[in-house]
């Protein structure tokens, strides 16, 4: 319904903080950068940005420019400047008048522009130098934050992306990073407020607007799902209530269907009617039992919340195409994800990541953005900018299903309770009182955290509220210390260093051969400010607990191995993570892993690289996640469990074997059960059990030389179809590399037909970490043990653009060098990664 304005090219110029006061004033050198964007996009486009020497775009003023035409309208038209976000210190000229203000990039502006607005305008924004205002005087902080180096940026609404030493790179937001677009039409829908609510068995569907309209308006409906309701206007505002009996319920897709409806309003004027489309709708409802720690419960049903921290899709634009966001989304819902956290340190997402969060199942964890500083929310101007910024974000947000969890902040109450701050210093009445009262006012229906972590007798204690466990990681801990930690809820956890693929190495080193203690290398291992140690150091120590083997020395004299090994390393451990934490032993009911995608190209916290390719920890991870999913647990002198969870909403029946293997394919024992998992639960069954006689299954007893070397737990169905597999490997050590043919690994690659390969896989002997890989192509597996003549497909997709016959490459730990499959045309009927 709004007419289309077309802006020239934008372009964009540096100047001296405060060197020119107004538009005319400006004498630089103009060069091109898209809206939106940042300007480090625009530097990054022409060539002129360095991550080994990144320019400071805090240090100066920015300006950017365009024009546009407006064609001939009506007196009465309505006509608006809209501008999505600008960040952060932003002033806004229309043909040379002042028309905007703004000092918070999370804030949207509309600004009537009907009385200056031309046929031929000129749109001027300068976004003012941050390392200039953050040199005035203002009130200190009760505490300081090792976070960011400037304490004043507590004063700034702008995100910390870019302004982290440590983890993020000199990457900060400066310029028009959301949409800048003129609206005028003779009917306009602003300042949309729509909330729907699961009531008993009923579906309500509240609904507010704007209208703006220079013609009568005869009647306003609200249509959902085809399902209508009649909207009352009176002055110039549209409210009404819409009712559905026995809605299709929105569910996390590892527990249904995340149903959707459509919808419009539809406006009558004296000349026409006129149509506006709005966000799907999805019902569902959600609660959190705080007893005895944090556990999130949609539709009624209890849901293991698992996932990851989300960062940003590209960190120079901080948003991403619709495209991209679909590709990095779309990942995480195959691995098993039902969950991500946008963290405090981040920015709000944009609402394509919201449409596909709803449409893909995916919940949402929504922190505010404030994190580890001592915010002066008592100042009444910095108090309004921000419960503005709370409201404009809810009312976007409640439209969408998927937002299930809001929290005030990240790692504030932890940060003043680690200072030794007295307890009422923790939390303010912010984050205590006003910020909820929103909360609940604008998105009823979801659930509130103050801060993360919070709750216990100290923010960041493991077996009340919500923690921050890095345990296993940071902090060094033994698996066997995981039972006695007792997570309840960790809203983040579990940081490595993740290695990533060869190309991204490659991109890393310039060329270089890799060598972890290169500057280049180092710059990018994250690592906490003050420390002296940083994430690599991290995956080391769990490098020589997993193999046995010294990571120096490795890494000194055989490279290539210890990044093999490395790789898996950090999967394994955060996957031996999950199997204790979804096991029938604990009382864990959510993990997010810190992060989900690297900001850069980096051995970062990502379990996705900064590309969108995936890691071996991806593989690892979504083998852990799945929703009818087996797991072992080391019980010690109690033998091993397996857990089998069933998520599902059907009752799954069908067989569970165990096998215990002496390399290289010797079968000591094998034997199978009858098992039946009723919807939505988790059936224990001890190894010992099954087998029925002892083999000292996870060797604890020690009565001699190993009998076997790893055991093999499979679930299969009543159709003997494997639904999850799990592996236990008795002793740690780095598997010895023997030869290995393609005839002797049965290897086969077939093509699918519509651009797709599927690899078959049948071995002689155990394969550890089996690796395929195929430039351009994304396996839907990767980095799996095999064991000996079990069948394995696991099936290729081509990336965008890429349009070719694979070269396929599989290689093992176990195995000296790689094995090259030469794909065939066939097309088998069936294809399926199992």
């Amino acid at each position: 319904m709004t007419d289309s304005v077309h802006f020239a090219p934008w372009t964009c110029c540096a100047q001296a903080p405060g060197a020119s006061a107004e538009p005319a004033a400006v004498q630089g050198d103009w060069f091109a950068a898209e809206v939106p964007g940042t300007v480090a996009s625009a530097l990054r486009a022409r060539g002129q940005w360095s991550h080994q020497n990144p320019p400071d775009v805090d240090a100066q003023d920015w300006w950017y420019r365009t024009t546009f035409t407006a064609t001939a309208r009506s007196a009465e038209e309505s006509c608006a400047l809209c501008f999505d976000g600008l960040a952060s210190l932003a002033d806004v000229w229309l043909n040379g008048e002042l028309i905007l203000s703004s000092d918070n990039m999370f804030r949207s502006h509309r600004v009537d522009v009907a009385r200056i607005l031309r046929d031929e305008n000129e749109l001027v924004i300068r976004f003012r130098s941050l390392t200039a205002d953050l040199k005035k005087k203002r009130s200190r902080p009760r505490w300081k934050t090792n976070l960011v180096n400037n304490q004043q940026l507590r004063w700034q609404r702008t995100s910390l992306l870019g302004r982290i030493p440590g983890w993020s790179p000199a990457v900060p937001a400066v310029g028009p990073w959301r949409a800048v677009r003129l609206e005028r039409a003779p009917v306009l829908l602003t300042d949309i407020q729509k909330t729907a609510l699961l009531v008993e068995d009923e579906g309500v569907v509240s609904f507010r607007a704007r209208v703006e309209s220079s013609m009568k308006i005869v009647s306003a409906r609200l249509n959902i799902g085809g399902y209508s309701a009649e909207l009352l206007c009176e002055d110039d505002a549209l409210r009404g209530e819409l009712r559905i009996q026995h809605p299709e319920l929105w569910w996390p897709h590892t527990h249904g269907v995340p149903a959707l409806y459509s919808g419009k309003v539809i406006i009558e004027t004296s000349a026409g009617q006129h149509e506006f489309p709005l966000e799907q709708t999805g019902f569902r409802s959600i609660e959190v039992c705080n007893d005895p720690g944090f556990a999130v419960h949609v539709n009624g049903e209890r849901v293991y919340c698992r996932g990851a921290c989300w960062t940003t899709n590209d960190i120079f634009t901080l948003g991403g195409t619709v495209a991209s966001l679909r590709h990095d989304l779309t990942l995480a819902r195959d691995a098993g994800m039902n969950m991500l956290r946008i963290g405090g340190t981040m920015t709000y997402e944009s609402d394509a990541f919201y449409r596909l969060c709803d449409e893909l199942g995916i919940l949402v964890w929504q922190d505010f953005m404030f994190a580890n500083m001592d915010y002066p929310v008592d100042d009444a101007a910095f108090a309004e900018n921000i419960t503005i910024e709370a409201t404009q974000q809810l009312r976007r947000l409640a439209q969408h299903g998927c937002v299930a969890v809001y929290c005030g902040n990240s790692e504030i109450e932890q940060q003043a309770a680690m200072l030794g701050m007295a307890r009422e210093l923790w939390r303010n009445r912010w984050f205590g009182e006003q910020l909820p009262a929103l909360c609940s006012q604008h998105h009823p229906g979801t659930a509130y955290v103050p801060s993360s972590p919070s709750g216990g007798v100290l923010p960041f204690h493991t077996r009340t509220g919500v923690t921050h466990y890095y345990g296993i990681g940071a902090y060094l801990r033994s698996l066997r210390e995981l039972r006695q930690a007792d997570v309840k809820f960790t809203s983040e956890c579990l940081g490595f260093s993740n290695i990533p693929e060869t190309e991204a190495i490659d991109e890393i080193m310039g060329g270089l051969m890799p060598v972890m203690h290169h500057p280049r290398w180092k710059q990018r291992v994250p690592r906490d400010t003050g420390a002296g140690w940083d994430f690599e150091d991290v995956r080391d120590h769990y490098l020589r607990e997993l193999f046995s083997v010294d990571p120096v020395t490795l890494r000194s004299f055989d490279m290539p191995r210890y990044l093999e090994l490395s790789r898996v390393a950090s999967g394994e451990m955060m996957a031996r993570t999950f199997a204790e934490w979804r096991s029938g032993h604990s009382r864990n009911a959510g993990a997010l892993v810190w992060f989900y995608k690297d900001l850069w190209p980096a051995a970062g916290w990502g379990i996705v690289d900064s590309t969108g390719a995936p890691k071996a920890a991806y593989y690892q991870l979504k083998r852990a996640w799945q929703t009818r999913q087996l797991t072992i647990t080391d019980e010690g002198l109690d033998g091993l469990h397996l857990h089998l969870s069933n998520e599902t909403a059907e009752l799954v029946e069908g067989f569970v074997e165990v096998q215990l293997l002496r390399e290289p394919n010797v079968v000591v024992a094998r034997h199978e059960i009858v098992v039946k998992v009723e919807r939505r639960s988790l059936e224990t069954r001890s190894v010992d059990e099954i087998l029925g006689s002892f083999f000292d299954v996870n060797y604890a007893y020690r009565f001699g030389p190993q009998s076997h070397h790893v055991v093999i737990a499979t679930w299969f169905s009543a159709e003997r179809e494997a639904i999850s597999e799990a592996f236990h490997l008795t002793r740690p050590r780095d598997p010895v590399g023997q030869p290995l043919s393609a005839e002797m690994l049965g290897a086969k690659a077939e093509a699918l037909g519509d651009g797709r390969y599927q690899l078959t896989l049948k071995s002689d002997r155990f394969l550890h970490n089996v690796r395929v890989s195929a430039k351009g192509f994304l396996p839907g597996d990767n980095y799996f043990h095999l064991a000996p003549d079990r069948i394995k497909t696991v099936c290729f997709s081509p990336c965008a653009g890429v349009n070719k016959v694979p070269e396929v490459y599989v290689e093992a730990l176990n195995v000296a060098g790689e094995i090259s499959v030469e794909p065939s045309r066939a097309s088998p009927a069936t294809h399926h990664d199992t």
